[in-house]
């Protein structure tokens, strides 16, 4: 079923306008045609009800009680040099399933805080785009920009990818039960080990991703993916 996202309620309708309304033609949904809309954090069954080239009207056939898989998972993802690499990693932890993400600067990491504000709304428009690909309950979130070391390890589970001898790797790990996790990821280059220093004695245990030494990108991914799939259902 088709997802879209709405751009307003009136009554018991929810309208899709503007570049969402384009996708609906590309999508050759029809009068009469089920599909989702989120609109405000919820999501909706809606049917096509009338379409035309200023809107997509859709009457709600139902609130779609939306449950979020745990744990939750708070990526702290030092900003790449490249700053449009970050445009990647939202993409793609949003498909394997982070609940939020805060671009985070550390000494080798892109520093430059304004462009990153800048960069906010289409990093939250790849994440909405992503919401609707892989169905996920709710959107990825997005944080603001944050300094390593204001980091704290308030989590059930705080954990560091850490080149500089991660002891344990995921599988060691005891996932059972935890709701919450703290996962920071370094930039290219990795972590200073002043600041390996500094997160371990924070709290966070550092992991290493076996076997081999994983962009900083690729470890993210991979990170959040195999937390998810490696935790015990509730």
């Amino acid at each position: 079923m088709d997802r879209f996202i709405a751009t307003k309620k009136i009554g018991n309708v929810l309208i899709i306008e503007g570049e969402e309304l384009q996708h609906v033609f590309a999508k050759r949904v029809k009068v009469g045609q089920e599909l989702e809309l989120f609109f405000e954090d919820n999501l909706y069954l809606c049917s096509l009800e009338k379409l035309t080239q200023k809107g997509a009207f859709c009457i709600v056939i139902k609130e779609i009680e939306l449950t979020v898989p745990l744990p939750l998972i708070t990526l702290y993802q030092c900003v790449p040099v490249e700053l449009r690499t970050m445009d990647f990693i939202v993409e793609k932890v949003s498909e394997v399933g982070a609940y939020r993400l805060v671009p985070t600067l550390s000494k080798r990491s892109f520093q430059n805080i304004t462009a990153m504000n800048k960069r906010m709304e289409r990093w939250n428009r790849v994440a909405l785009s992503a919401f609707k690909q892989c169905k996920r309950p709710k959107p990825l979130e997005i944080g603001y920009p944050t300094k390593l070391e204001e980091l704290k390890a308030d989590a059930d589970l705080n954990l560091l990818l850490d080149s500089f001898g991660g002891e344990k790797s995921l599988k060691d790990l005891n996932l059972n039960g935890v709701k919450t996790v703290s996962l920071v990821v370094g930039p290219e280059g990795g972590f200073t080990r002043q600041e390996s220093e500094l997160l371990r004695k924070r709290g966070f245990i550092p992991i290493k991703l076996y076997p081999y030494i994983l962009r900083s990108e690729t470890a993210a991914l991979l990170g959040v993916g195999l937390i998810m799939n490696l935790s015990t259902p509730p």
